[in-house]
């Protein structure tokens, strides 16, 4: 049994709607020229994760 397998759906979702925000948040502290070079590109992928798995997930819980 692996360590997602453990886990409950919601934690899961959970998980995935912080990590876009976490990966954002740690390029512009750690990584500012990188961020600041791409911010557009970074912020429009992390808002796709962001919507893909509101859309894709969030009618499971309602």
């Amino acid at each position: 049994m692996t360590f997602l397998d453990a886990l409950d759906a919601r934690t899961i979702v959970v998980m995935g709607l912080i990590l876009p925000v976490l990966v954002t948040a740690i390029l512009y502290f750690f990584a500012r020229g990188f961020f600041k070079r791409f911010w557009i590109l970074i912020l429009l992928l992390a808002g796709a994760m962001e919507w893909f798995l509101i859309v894709q997930v969030g009618p499971l819980f309602l």
